[in-house]
């Protein structure tokens, strides 16, 4: 075997053995069969490889493993046992001491204790703040914060260095906050800070690096450059960065950390126009101009992948959160998708807009974790890629595993509306209401008029049958989007409550919105359903099974939460067996 096939080996067998946690029994004969290679090859590759037997590497797998739920979960510490296949309470205590010199009980109450004090950042980590647009030219918004995006997106390629996101950075954009108290609330040891003026061709640029402990400036700079100089200029901060917080991470990031999608500048400002809209998170004009401007970037480069995986992500968010129609929306997204990997298989956004849709709509999981996992494996460390993974695993019902990236999320993104919607569904999935409903107050301490926030307190509130406070949520929720996602919601808690002519009111309001916007199937069978009238329901569900939709990927979590009596109902366990 070569250095290359050996370490895909390696990645197989790691998959293989995390599928086999639970089976105490998993030993070399299984890896064997599974993989096709023999015992002495096996053996060969792990000494090589880890220094390691492979009852050792196997040991230290399920240990790692180990760490992780004793870090994100409240289970039981025999129970952890169990779940890693050490049954035996005696050999867990003693594999875990001899590979981290603490016994289980001692780790998880260190744990507890740091979560009671002021935990320091990171070493390694930055923020770059919002580019301060200098131009005479307040249409040239896009350009400088175009080039902020690439800064992120370019130091988040160096697996040492964390790197706020883009919403979380963004959420100090004009205001006039104190590095010292910006660098404390993202807990980042460093913030970059810069402005931009760009005239016709003609481009200043300027950043300067702050340490935050003590605001200390580490390194400046100012650029006088024409446009065309752009890529060479995001090199060069880039490089001084890293050499500035950890000189011996250069010889080794710099290749991954310079690589470029283009080197046409005009394409690139096109690509920019369209990351400034698609970032908008808005409703469907907005995605439609992000498309626009990508596709005017891949007239010029043909060849330009991030911008096929922008036009992927952008149909996607248009058919997921109903603002156009399946037939709109799913053959282009699979064209773009496709197009992205053609062009470069070696980029962690293509990945994650092939997992999504492998996901959400192909309903492909296996398909979709390899993907994930590539994307992860490639360096990519963005909040949506750990959302998006940990969605998938929830669906798997690997909730330890979903909970963990979620973790890791919202330490990327501590101040990113999406981020907390989408981890507010992870909790609730994993039967964690109370924290689910506590992502939906985050969210409207963030913004008071956010309908997701709204959407999400109403949802947990309905899990906890506290219907009156659910319904005023929910109320919110519609006035601000008014779709078949909030108005199900209040359809759903009308139906629980008996309150039948309320429900039909909803169900008649969804059927006449359908003539002008996308209307769910699955968001009338929900109402359906909670009216008791299953066979309705059933009928509508059938549907949204054939049509693929996304929402019942969802389903089996409900009839846990809302439609227990039905649970064992042959009708919607067959349901559940044609999406799982």
């Amino acid at each position: 075997m070569t250095t290359n096939s050996e370490k895909v080996f390696i990645e197989k067998l790691n998959l293989l053995i995390d599928d086999n946690l639970e089976n105490p029994t998993f030993s070399a004969d299984i890896i064997c069969n599974k993989l096709a290679i023999s015992r002495t090859q096996l053996h060969r590759i792990l000494a090589e490889q880890t220094q390691l037997s492979t009852t050792l590497y196997i040991r230290k797998r399920r240990l790692d493993k180990a760490k992780t739920l004793l870090s994100t979960t409240e289970l039981r510490i025999s129970e952890i046992g169990d779940a890693v296949g050490i049954s035996s309470p005696q050999n867990f205590t003693k594999y875990f001491v001899e590979e981290f010199n603490q016994n289980p009980s001692d780790f998880r109450k260190s744990l507890q204790t740091k979560e009671n004090t002021v935990i320091p950042p990171q070493n390694n980590s930055i923020a770059v703040l919002p580019f301060v647009n200098r131009s005479n030219d307040i249409d040239q918004e896009y350009f400088s914060d175009g080039i902020t995006d690439e800064l992120i997106n370019v130091l988040s390629q160096v697996p040492a260095l964390k790197v706020v996101g883009r919403s979380s950075s963004f959420a100090f954009k004009g205001k006039n906050e104190d590095i010292r108290t910006i660098g404390s609330l993202l807990s980042v040891s460093y913030v970059l800070e810069g402005s931009v003026r760009k005239s016709e061709n003609k481009l200043r640029i300027t950043a300067q690096l702050v340490k935050v402990a003590d605001g200390y400036q580490l390194w400046s700079e100012k650029y006088d450059r024409e446009l065309n100089d752009i890529f060479d200029i995001q090199d060069d901060i880039s490089l001084a960065i890293l050499q500035s917080i950890k000189g011996k991470l250069l010889d080794k990031e710099k290749a991954s950390t310079l690589k470029r999608y283009t080197n046409n500048a005009e394409a690139y400002q096109l690509y920019l126009n369209g990351r400034y809209y698609h970032n908008k998170f808005g409703k469907a004009d907005e995605y439609f101009k992000a498309i626009t401007y990508f596709k005017e970037a891949i007239k010029i480069e043909p060849n330009y992948a991030m911008a096929y995986s922008g036009i992927a992500s952008c149909y996607l968010n248009l058919w997921f959160y109903r603002h156009r129609k399946a037939e709109e929306c799913l053959s282009a997204l699979k064209i773009a998708t496709k197009k992205a990997m053609q062009i470069d298989d070696e980029i962690a956004d293509s990945y994650v807009a092939q997992a999504r849709m492998q996901m959400l709509f192909e309903w492909d999981f296996k398909g979709a974790n390899a993907s994930f996992r590539k994307a992860l494996d490639l360096g990519g460390n963005s909040a949506e890629l750990h959302n998006q993974y940990a969605l998938l695993c929830s669906f798997k019902e690997d909730h330890q595993t979903a909970l963990y990236h979620t973790s890791l999320a919202l330490t990327i993104e501590p101040f990113s509306l999406f981020n907390h919607f989408n981890a507010a569904y992870i909790f609730w999935l994993a039967g964690k209401s109370e924290e689910a409903l506590n992502r939906g107050d985050i969210m409207l301490n963030l913004e008071p008029d956010f309908w997701g926030g709204h959407f999400i307190k109403g949802l947990n509130l309905l899990t906890a049958r506290k219907y009156e406070k659910s319904l005023a949520a929910l109320q919110f929720a519609s006035q601000y989007n008014y779709s078949g996602i909030t108005l199900s919601a209040c359809g759903v808690l009308f139906g629980l409550t008996n309150q039948q002519d309320e429900a039909q009111k909803i169900l008649a309001q969804m059927k006449e919105l359908s003539k002008k916007s996308p209307v769910s199937s699955y968001d009338i069978g929900i109402v359906y359903a909670c009216l008791g009238e299953i066979d309705t329901s059933c009928t509508y569900f059938e549907l949204a099974i054939e049509k693929h939709e996304p929402s019942m990927l969802f389903f089996k979590f409900i009839v846990r939460d809302w439609l227990s009596d039905y649970q064992d109902d042959a009708r919607y366990l067959n349901l559940i067996s044609k999406v799982s």
